[in-house]
Order: C-alpha cells, then sequence, then structure tokens
C-alpha cells in the first residue's frame, strides 16, 4: 500500500500570547507519545519531510531513529510550516492573529472562501497540494511517507480535502492527522484522526 501520513507535531510547552514559538522543544511526554508512534507505524519508511520549525524536527528525528532512516534524509519543506503553503506572506498573514483573534484565523482556514491578508486561496492552495501527493504516490513504491507539520496544515488539508468541513472542536491535537493512501483504480483515500496517535492499516 502506497501511504502518506501527514502528522502534527508531538506535544510543546504553551505558547505565550503575542509570540509563535518557533523555539519551544517537545516536552518529555512529547517524546514519549512520538515514540509511541514511531512503534505502530509499519517498517516500510520510504521517507520523512518536516517543517524547518525545532518541534516537526525533532518528532520527524524520532520517528526516523526508530525505524533506522539517516536523520541527513529528512527532508526540510517550507511548505510544511514557516510559513507554509497556505501563507503568501508571514509578516502580513500574522496581523489576522493580532487583530482577529486564533480562533478566527481557524475558522477561516477549515472553511472560509475569500482571501484573506498574507494568505493563499485555501481552496487553490490545498488543490495544488492534492495533485502534488497524488503524483507523489503514484510513483511511489509500496510504503509509507511521513510529514511532520503544524495543526494549522493538517486542519487546512483535513477539512478541504472531505467532504464535509471541520468543525473548531475536531481540531487536530498533538500527534494528530491524516492519513492518504493510493488505491489501484479508486484514487487517494483519506480519513483523519484529529487525537492519538495516527495509525495506517498495514
Amino acid at each position: 500500500m502506497k501511504t502518506l501520513l501527514i502528522i502534527r507535531h508531538a506535544e510543546r510547552p504553551a505558547i505565550q500570547d503575542g509570540t509563535v514559538g518557533n523555539e519551544l522543544s517537545l516536552t518529555s511526554n512529547g517524546i514519549h507519545e512520538t515514540m509511541r508512534l514511531a512503534k505502530s507505524l509499519p517498517r516500510k519508511i520510504l521517507s520523512i519531510e518536516s517543517s524547518p520549525i525545532l518541534r516537526c524536527l525533532q518528532t520527524a528525528e524520532l520517528i526516523a531513529e526508530h525505524h533506522e532512516v539517516p536523520l541527513t534524509s529528512i527532508g526540510r519543506s517550507n511548505l510544511l510550516g514557516d510559513p507554509g503553503f497556505i501563507i503568501d506572506d508571514a509578516e502580513l498573514a500574522w496581523t489576522n492573529w493580532v487583530e482577529k483573534g486564533a480562533e478566527a484565523v481557524n475558522e477561516h482556514l477549515l472553511s472560509g472562501n475569500s482571501v484573506w491578508p498574507g494568505f493563499r486561496d485555501l481552496d487553490e492552495a490545498v488543490a495544488q497540494v492534492q495533485h502534488s501527493i497524488e503524483a507523489m504516490l503514484t510513483e511511489s513504491d509500496d510504503g509509507v511517507h511521513v510529514w511532520v507539520t503544524h495543526d494549522t496544515i493538517v486542519a487546512t488539508l483535513a477539512s478541504r480535502l472531505q467532504r464535509t468541513p471541520l468543525s473548531l472542536k475536531e481540531w487536530p491535537d498533538y500527534l494528530g492527522g491524516l492519513t492518504i493512501q493510493l488505491r489501484e483504480g479508486s484514487g487517494l483515500e483519506i480519513s483523519y484522526l484529529s487525537s492519538g496517535l495516527v495509525q495506517p492499516d498495514n
């Protein structure tokens, strides 16, 4: 089976109001839960990509170490964070969080249909990512690819790739995420877990 896991990073300390918290590392519980996830994954990890932000890289490295994937092979992608594929201008986009608040921004990511300052057209951006995923899995051997990213990325994809948009109550928790599988003749099959560990079919 050709599978892509798109996972929110593991637990980090709380982010102080008015900051983005890029310097925060995983908590001890976050490390423990990532190891549980790593042990639950199939042995054949084909590739790992990560946001360049520290907590995502740490999550990716723990998975890689357990599966004996060289740390030097972990890709760093700004599409997964800093700023992420949903952002066109990071400084301008941040004004939305400051002026409108996190809940309003999150609602917009889940189901908004206008283009906010600093953001890309979200449906258009998700469609491009979906096309890239389908092309990657089509060319892939059987096995698992892992992308480690942030809640905003996971939520935007999960809400807009499925038939019914997510509600704020379904916002991704640590290590929640998407399982995307390519089955011959049926295209992409997408499932979402907002919390707990993402466990694909073996």
